[in-house]
């Protein structure tokens, strides 16, 4: 199957993401069962310099664009989904870092040292909305710059005790208002983290995703110079709700592919090769892809071009995310139609049962209700743009 957008990888690009998808596949039935992180692919994503794909030429890092970035994530994904869905979300966090802070000296050593970076931005109190923040950095009275601190109750931070730096968001200031916010770098040496849940769940279980007490002290100039709705409008939420659809959809084509050699076997033995769920998994599948390249098209000029966001393109990327969600959940329900009781057993070449159980995620990461009620909303204002 191609990928989501058609797009062909440098050779270079393409052999490091045969060799990650590789040995994520090979681990990934492990990974799942114990939920812990899936170390031994992600070795294989920073030893090959995937780890920092998005990251301009200039600064060393693969200057893959919006379209190789989505397709790299359904490639990852086919093999494990917690794998694919680390390593797209670190891409958001290291795209705002190169784009909104790229001469800062942390973010060229983000880049050289190959640090895995994790996303702080949940909080508990505020509901899940990304554009407010009940924590706010503290220090630096009078103007005096210097350290400035700042504790966050995180209520998902994905691979958190495993990151070398987190990008974290809260107020400016301890008095400013909720939406008054800034995104700050901070190291794993000036972060001090105490976990306060499990993560024990249904599926993406190698995100190892639980919440955090996160107290970290830094310098001043640790805290990008971009307004955070600056920064999310810009690159943080168009880039992860295109890769985040880029997992799903490789999770979705993965169950579309153990369908289709489930009956190409069955049909070998004299079993009939009419199943009307395979069409219908396909149909799912074709329509995944179409929106994700309608998305990627749509969003290109303002992540590879630097135009403008707008209102219209925050509408699409909002459909697309709860689109595709749900898509891939059904599709992946096709699947496991389709192959029965060899879907639905853990082990063997035709099982579903993992990606069934990791696409379920995908409703829930920023919830489909939210981005529904804000569409609606903006469907009114929009003036006639999509």
């Amino acid at each position: 199957m191609t990928s989501p957008t058609g797009e062909h990888l440098p050779p270079d690009i393409e052999q490091a993401v045969r060799a990650a998808a590789e040995q994520a596949a090979a681990s990934a039935a492990d990974v799942d069962r114990g939920a812990r992180l899936p170390a031994e692919a992600l070795k294989v994503i920073r030893d090959t310099g995937l780890l920092t794909a998005v990251a301009p030429v200039e600064l060393g890092g693969a200057g893959l664009g919006p379209a190789a970035l989505v397709t790299v994530a359904e490639r990852l994904a086919r093999g494990c989904g917690a794998t694919a869905m680390i390593w797209a979300m670190h891409q958001a966090q290291l795209a705002c870092l190169v784009r909104h802070h790229p001469d800062a000296p942390l973010t060229r050593r983000a880049v050289a040292d190959r640090w895995l970076i994790a996303s702080v931005t949940s909080e508990r109190g505020v509901g899940g909305d990304l554009g407010s923040s009940l924590a706010g950095v503290g220090g630096g009275e009078g103007g005096s710059g210097g350290t400035r601190t700042l504790e966050k109750e995180g209520t998902t931070v994905s691979y958190g005790a495993h990151a070398d730096a987190y990008l974290i968001t809260a107020r400016k200031s301890a008095d400013a208002g909720a939406g008054g916010q800034v995104a700050v770098l901070a190291t794993r040496d000036q972060t001090e983290l105490v976990q306060t849940g499990e993560w024990d769940t249904l599926g993406m279980r190698g995100t190892c995703s639980p919440a955090f007490r996160l107290r970290a002290s830094f310098d001043e100039s640790q805290v990008l110079p971009v307004p955070f709705g600056e920064i999310a409008a810009r690159t943080m939420v168009p880039l992860s709700h295109l890769l985040w659809a880029g997992v799903w959809s490789g999770l979705a084509a993965e169950a579309v592919h153990r369908a289709v050699s489930y009956v190409r076997e069955k049909a070998r033995s004299g079993a009939p090769a009419l199943v009307p769920a395979l069409a219908a998994a396909h149909a799912k599948l074709a329509g995944i892809r179409g929106q994700v390249d309608a998305a990627v098209r749509a969003a290109a000029p303002v992540l590879h071009a630097g135009q403008e966001p707008t209102l219209g393109l925050g509408i699409e990327l909002n459909a697309l995310k709860v689109g595709v969600s749900e898509n891939a959940v059904e599709t992946a329900r096709l699947a496991l139609q389709v192959c029965g009781m060899a879907g639905f057993a853990e082990p063997g070449p035709h099982s579903v049962a993992r990606i069934l159980r990791d696409t379920y995620s995908a409703p829930l990461m920023i919830g489909n209700g939210r981005l529904l009620a804000a569409n609606a909303q903006s469907l009114l204002l929009a003036k006639g743009e999509r």
